[in-house]
């Protein structure tokens, strides 16, 4: 070869090399930047409904150990709908951020408790304790503490009294859980509680306002996400989608979320029983079970980018892999209209980039 073409060549590709490594420089993001952009999250401020009450405060799903195998240590961005069954879901992960979100006031406002509660209690049985009738003046002591110049102050406390005794009802249900499954929930072991409450105290849990077809909220997470260069890698839907055909905004919401290989859906339902059952022990706090179900989360935006706007979440569960045990891995393709192929096999949707690193400065 020439060597003035030689010459050109290596000098190509040495400046070539140092673009790139430019560019991945350019796309580290510092702890405080990350910090400054998962804070500056909007939300929607949702109108008071009928679900503004007690018992929406806590969850009636018992059968959570069913997917801490599926979520084990997968890290990254966590969004959650509900209360607390987040922190145990988040503390299995080793989740690196969390966002609570839902579309009732009283919820929100519980969690913004509990997120206060977790700077003071450091060990379970602390936290728990500001849950019991003789701590209201201790556990409003500290909401003023946290909250002293926050407007909704005085709904703080009342959403702490109106949750109380469903709080004590909950923490009974999870004694009894534990007794006969042993599962680790966030505050029957010490390492799931320092984890979140690490979050808590570094300011990387937050407890906000959001519709899951709502304009402002997901999109926002979506947005401030991918500037904190993090992958969400858990998404937790509860039970919400049955209620609801997955369409119009919900779609545009949920595949505009940054995902990868690792990152998944997290659901229950409770309908069609028949073909989905409930796992045993699924209704021990209520007269209703469930039926829990895991997807990867590519999956699930190649299910929300191809299938016709009547999909409900059924549907996805029926391409899936369900067993007895009342558990369903769904991880089978949407069939895309007008056309006898399925969704590409790796389930990626277009504007997810799995090969990105979503560790966001940390290692993984």
């Amino acid at each position: 070869m020439n060597q003035k073409i030689l010459f050109i060549l290596i000098i190509s590709l040495f400046f070539s090399a140092c673009g790139k490594a430019a560019l991945n420089q350019e796309k580290k993001i510092s702890p405080e930047e990350q910090l400054k952009l998962f804070s500056d999250t909007k939300f929607e401020n949702n109108k008071p409904t009928i679900w503004d009450v007690g018992d929406t405060t806590i969850t009636n799903e018992d059968r959570l150990d069913l997917f801490e195998p599926k979520v084990r240590g997968i890290q990254g961005g966590y969004v959650g709908v509900g209360s607390t069954q987040n922190l145990s879901l988040a503390a299995w992960a080793k989740s690196e951020w969390i966002w609570l979100m839902d579309f009732t006031k009283i919820v929100v406002r519980t969690n913004r408790v509990n997120i206060a509660f977790l700077q003071e209690a450091k060990t379970p049985k602390e936290f728990r304790n500001l849950w019991e009738n003789k701590s209201e003046k201790e556990a409003f002591a500290l909401i003023e503490k946290f909250y002293e110049n926050d407007p909704q102050l005085p709904d703080y406390k009342k959403a702490w009294k109106t949750s109380k005794p469903f709080q004590q009802k909950r923490f009974r249900t999870d004694d009894k859980v534990f007794k006969k499954r042993g599962t680790k929930l966030w505050l029957y072991d010490q390492e799931n509680f320092d984890h979140i409450r690490n979050l808590a105290l570094n300011g990387r849990i937050q407890a906000i306002e959001g519709d899951l077809r709502g304009p402002i909220t997901v999109l926002s997470i979506a947005e401030q996400a991918k500037k904190m260069n993090i992958k969400i890698r858990s998404i937790y839907f509860s039970n919400a989608e049955e209620y609801f055909t997955l369409q119009g905004q919900f779609r545009t919401n949920w595949t505009s979320i940054p995902v990868d290989e690792k990152s998944v859906v997290i659901r229950t339902i409770s309908v069609k029983k028949y073909k989905f059952p409930w796992a045993e022990d699924s209704d021990f706090s209520t007269d209703r079970g469930f039926h829990y179900c895991i997807q990867p989360a590519l999956n699930y935006q190649q299910w929300l980018t191809h299938a016709p706007d009547t999909l409900k979440v059924a549907e996805i569960l029926d391409a899936g892999k369900t067993d007895k045990s009342g558990f369903t891995l769904a991880d089978g393709l949407p069939v895309i209209p007008n056309s006898d192929a399925t969704a590409n096999k790796t389930g990626k949707s277009e504007g997810s980039d799995s090969s990105k690193s979503s560790d966001g400065g940390s290692k993984k």
